[in-house]
């Protein structure tokens, strides 16, 4: 199995594999069954088999991705804990997490003990856990060879996960059916939050979630953008926790981050509520401590990694509401030493279009009780799973739960609100802003409510025009790399972010925590990074796209930083980076509230249809600066007369085929 999914699934894949011609005859037979199985699809047949063939390869290739970065020769540091600087360790080459291992080998190849990663800076690891054997090796003038191990625990617990979901009777939650009785929805007549009374999709919402309208089936509340998603689910969890004490509901989402930010929209009721042991958030030990908010300190299980305390599944109990990761509420799904077993009412993933379906049906599988009811929340057009493996991403381990219900069972999710919710009012962006991802990816559905800013119809540079909150700056330029890396950035889109920046800040006011800059390469993160420090601009956030998911500015620039169309021809067959990839278009360009600055090359960008919309809104609205106006009218003009000419040739093959086949007739 790990030649078979380290050398691919095509037909050819095995033509250019040498072995025995026993071994040969095994792998094609094994070669043609897997086929088989993705061939058909998920079915209930052979669900259990196909995510854990998902799953094998996808730790397969980060296995084989991370041993290509296995180090020799290298200095081991020495200050309180131990440190090893990982070239290319900031642009994820190799792609480390807290809780891998190491091998730690002398320069003779003789092993000398294992460590975890318990920290990972810029372009170091911290090891805290070597072994007293190694402690009496050290030497700081010595070299190590080093090789990486993937933490094997998360795929492991996917995978106990895979394959208890239908022996814990939630088939129902993979594989849902309309209920056979419709269950009455009751209205609700005091919100806790009001807001939520005048909105009538979440005040629906709501109704439903808190009725169980959905029966076993999951309900399913998409939230593009800016529409209160995440206000909606917390209203519906509160709801729940008043109407019964024997109600317990745990919230999970993908990150420690989504997790500690729900927490902090239910604690704003601990007080109203007034439960004892209202909400605990549940933490693992090796999350990133510093980045919890301080506001979580007396409901969480520690707040650094020494004060850190387990909680037993019979504490765990006690509490209405817990929130935790999806991974680590494994630690809750077996009966603890005193048998103990957690059984949740409900269970609510958020941010649910960014975990993986294995990931998903952790705290399905293992905690959620046959009869309770499960709430996901998210929004399938932005980003997804993060997956290693392009093949396993494409065969649907890069495809959501939410994602493939809401594309599978449309008689349910397509607009039915006993089973879905789409909340369409956007209290977050500029109408000019909302326009293009509305149209292109949301049906016009979403209604801009957000607040007017002054700052909406001001031309941050001065230029003529620029009184729209969406503005296209075009720049003439070339990406670069330095040497061999994988990671490109582009020194004239970073003057000109210089000079919004400084603009933005010492001529409109605008304060550095509302500005957000955005860029596809770590590289032109870093070194944009770098300015804005030596600036003193060290407020100012900057990141990729992954990022910036979930957050929103009030002014948000991006640099597209490709400039060679030859390059993005290449993004387009295998389908890379941000440029033509519409999930990171719709958080690039989702995140500001009143001005959205975008930087780039147009005669690049024009080749994607995304980009071509946005640019011909400027342009037509008087908010495209920059040398290449003129080009881009003209390459736009190009391009639908080259598609008509496209179109009028595949009608004339059409006609020549259908000849051909009546002469032969």
């Amino acid at each position: 199995m790990k030649t078979l999914m380290a050398v691919g699934l095509n037909e050819d894949s095995l033509d250019r594999h040498r072995a025995g011609d026993e071994k040969m005859r095994n792998l094609k037979k094994l070669h043609a069954v897997t086929n088989e199985i993705f061939n058909d699809g998920i079915t209930v047949k052979n669900y259990a088999t196909y995510f854990r063939h998902l799953l094998w390869w996808e730790e397969l290739i980060n296995r084989i991705n991370l041993k290509k970065y296995n180090m020799f020769g290298v200095q081991i540091k020495k200050g309180h804990f131990y440190s090893i600087d990982v070239p290319g360790l900031a642009e994820k080459r190799p792609s480390l997490i807290k809780g891998d291992r190491l091998l730690i080998y002398c320069k003779d190849n003789s092993f000398i003990c294992d460590g975890t990663i318990s920290e990972i800076q810029d372009s170091a690891i911290v090891i805290k856990d070597f072994c007293m054997r190694f402690t009496a090796l050290y030497r700081p003038h010595f070299l190590y060879n080093v090789r990486f191990m993937p933490l094997r625990l998360p795929m492991e617990r996917m995978h106990e996960a895979v394959d208890n979901v239908f022996a814990n009777k939630q088939m129902c939650r993979v594989f849902p059916k309309p209920s056979i009785k419709q269950i009455p929805v009751k209205e609700i007549t005091r919100f806790y939050n009001p807001l939520i009374k005048d909105n009538k999709e979440q005040k629906s919402a709501v109704e439903h979630i808190v009725s169980g309208s959905s029966g076993l089936a999951p309900y399913i509340v998409f939230g593009p953008p800016g529409t209160g998603k995440t206000m909606t689910i917390v209203e519906a969890i509160v709801q729940i926790v008043a109407q019964s004490p024997r109600h317990r509901v745990m919230v999970c989402t993908d990150s420690n981050m989504a997790a500690d930010h729900i927490a902090l929209q239910l604690l704003q009721y601990k007080k109203q509520l007034n439960i004892n042991n209202f909400m605990l958030r549940a933490n693992s030990q090796t999350r990133e401590w510093k980045l919890m908010p301080p506001a979580l300190a007396n409901v969480s299980n520690g707040t650094s990694f020494d004060t850190f305390f387990s909680v037993s599944n019979g504490k765990a109990s006690t509490y209405r509401v817990l929130v935790s990761t999806l991974l680590h509420a494994a630690k809750y799904c077996k009966a603890d030493g005193r048998g103990n077993r957690l059984q949740l009412t409900h269970l609510f993933i958020d941010e649910a279009g960014q975990a993986s379906e294995p990931a998903a049906l952790v705290p399905i599988s293992g905690l959620l009780a046959p009869s309770g009811n499960l709430v996901l929340a998210g929004d399938p057009k932005q980003l997804g799973p993060v997956c290693h493996s392009k093949d396993a991403k494409a065969r649907g381990l890069g495809t959501s739960l939410l994602e493939r219900l809401k594309s599978t069972y449309q008689n349910m999710y397509e607009s039915d609100p006993n089973y879905i919710t789409m909340l369409i009012n956007n209290f977050r962006s500029d109408p000019d802003i909302l326009r293009i991802p509305n149209k292109l990816f949301y049906g016009n559905n979403l209604k801009p409510l957000a607040k007017p800013d002054e700052l909406s119809k001001v031309s941050i540079l001065g230029l003529p025009g620029g009184n729209k909150a969406a503005i296209f700056h075009a720049v003439h330029s070339h990406e670069q790399r330095m040497g061999a890396a994988p990671s490109f950035y582009n020194d004239k889109e970073i003057e000109l972010v210089r000079k919004y920046v400084t603009a933005l800040v010492k001529v409109h006011n605008v304060l550095q925590k509302d500005i957000g800059i955005i860029a596809p390469y770590i590289r032109q993160v870093y070194k944009i990074k770098g300015w804005l420090m030596s600036a003193k601009y060290d407020e100012i956030e900057v990141g990729t796209v992954e990022s910036f998911q979930g957050k929103e500015k009030r002014v948000v620039i991006v640099s597209c930083v490709r400039a060679n169309s030859h390059l993005l021809d290449y993004d387009f067959k295998y389908t890379l980076g941000f440029l033509v990839d519409d999930k990171r278009f719709t958080v690039a360009v989702t995140r500001a509230k009143a001005k959205l600055i975008i930087i780039g090359n147009p005669t690049c960008l024009i080749r994607d249809s995304k980009w071509r919309e946005y640019m011909e809104f400027c342009f037509d609205n008087q908010c495209y600066f920059g040398q290449e106006s003129q080009q881009m009218e003209r390459n736009t003009a190009l391009l639908t007369e080259i598609a008509k000419t496209r179109f009028e040739r595949c009608r004339l093959a059409d006609v020549l085929r259908q000849t051909s086949e009546v002469l032969q007739n």
